[in-house]
């Protein structure tokens, strides 16, 4: 398989191998955040090993995983404050996934549709939304179409949410979730990784030493998503319930649905109140969004619960042909919690303790599989500085509390490059 990107290879062997003396990175979360991050260090020649506490039932799995063009049309805009970055993060994404779409052996991973977003607002009086239409057509987005034509095209009903104005459209990735984590775990493996299970608990700083010891390790990065608020000590982190219900798409019972659609609505503040999330799937299913509740880890929504109702009733309020859909009887109803983080996305070295060797990435929120691959190059960048001033320190990797203490308070510029 070619090239997915510069540096990244979904070929099953790394494109460095690693020496005797290449560095060891211990991962720390098992989503697509760590298992990304893990790839890139892989495809550089790094070790790796990943810890987390499950595979299985992570948030990552009940992402509506739709390649989102930031600022987020719902929901929290807490990447407004870095927007630039953030942007940079998912276009480094969008060329990983429209790369491996083109490869018939990765299609059941990643395929490309249009997403079509609709808008409450002139969008040449609405600064955010015409910044966005600008990064999108200098980012050379495939497909952009912008015109009031498109309503008509696919059946939308112009009097949602209070009145239609505008509506665009460029071809995005849509990730199948569950193909694309078992893909993913079974790359680093294939590449060299090793997987293990393990709870991380309380505050990595107070267990820096102890990690690296045990795992052989020159550096830690943390993707632990939520559990980023005690791991990292950040109060900034929280829950974010979300959930999408599920329907039959295969033209029974109204017109199949091909392309993504979101309603982009300042009105709704930060809750998506007014808002509507349509996502076709592979296996003629739709998806239909979305909630976003501030409720921890809790997952107990169904398909009765008032916000799941009232979350249908916008969906087919947007497109009125959904009021005929059936519900997919054997996953009615997906759900899950997104780790969101006021302030945005963190990507950074620990900066509470002069020459800690850990690497922070998280508080992706509902943006995860957009910002994954980004995220990873920046985090991979980090690490690649401190392990280059490392080995040079203890080259011997003797993983002692004593030495590495010493090391630093004896070179703290170099060990804080990057």
């Amino acid at each position: 398989m070619s090239l997915l990107s510069e540096g990244i290879s979904a070929a099953p062997s790394p494109l460095q191998k690693p020496t005797p003396t290449s560095p060891r990175v211990l991962v720390i979360g098992g989503g697509v955040v760590g298992l990304s991050t893990a790839w890139l260090l892989l495809d550089q020649g790094f070790k790796v090993t990943i810890l987390a506490d499950e595979w299985t039932g992570i948030s990552s799995q009940a992402a509506g995983a739709l390649w989102k063009c930031l600022p987020l049309e719902c929901g929290p805009q807490a990447v407004m404050d870095n927007l630039d970055t953030n942007q940079r993060y998912t276009l480094e994404s969008y060329k990983v996934y429209s790369a491996a779409a083109a490869i018939p052996e990765l299609q059941k991973i990643v395929e490309m549709r249009p997403c079509t977003i609709v808008t409450t607002d002139t969008i040449d009086d609405n600064i955010v939304m015409s910044k966005k239409l600008e990064w999108i057509k200098e980012s050379n987005i495939p497909g952009f179409r912008r015109g009031s034509e498109l309503f008509k095209e696919y059946g939308i009903n112009t009097e949602h949410a209070g009145g239609l104005v505008e509506a665009y459209e460029y071809m995005a990735p849509v990730i199948n979730v569950d193909n694309a984590l078992t893909f993913l775990m079974d790359l680093v493996q294939s590449k060299g990784a090793l997987l293990k299970t393990g709870a991380v608990k309380g505050d990595l700083l107070d267990q820096e030493f102890q990690l690296l010891k045990d795992h052989q390790a020159d550096a830690i990065i943390n993707a632990m998503g939520l559990g980023a608020h005690e791991a990292a000590a950040d109060p900034n982190v929280y829950g974010l319930h979300g959930a999408l219900l599920r329907v039959i798409n295969d033209g029974t019972d109204f017109p199949i649905v091909q392309n993504a659609m979101v309603v982009s609505s300042t009105r709704s503040g930060s809750s998506g109140g007014e808002g509507a999330f349509l996502l076709p799937r592979k296996d003629n299913i739709l998806a239909l969004g979305t909630i976003s509740q501030s409720k921890g880890e809790a997952a107990d929504l169904t398909v009765d619960s008032a916000e799941v109702k009232e979350m249908r009733s916008r969906c087919e309020d947007l497109l009125p042909w959904l009021k005929n859909a059936r519900l997919d009887s054997n996953h009615p109803i997906i759900q899950g919690t997104r780790p969101q983080r006021r302030g945005g996305v963190r990507v950074e070295r620990e900066t509470r303790r002069e020459g800690s060797l850990i690497v922070h990435s998280y508080g992706h929120g509902g943006a995860g599989w957009s910002l994954a691959f980004g995220t990873a190059k920046e985090a991979v960048g980090i690490v690649s500085d401190i392990t280059s001033v490392v080995q040079t320190i203890v080259p011997n990797k003797v993983w002692q509390e004593e030495t590495i203490a010493m090391e630093v308070s004896r070179k703290p510029s170099l060990v804080l490059q990057g």
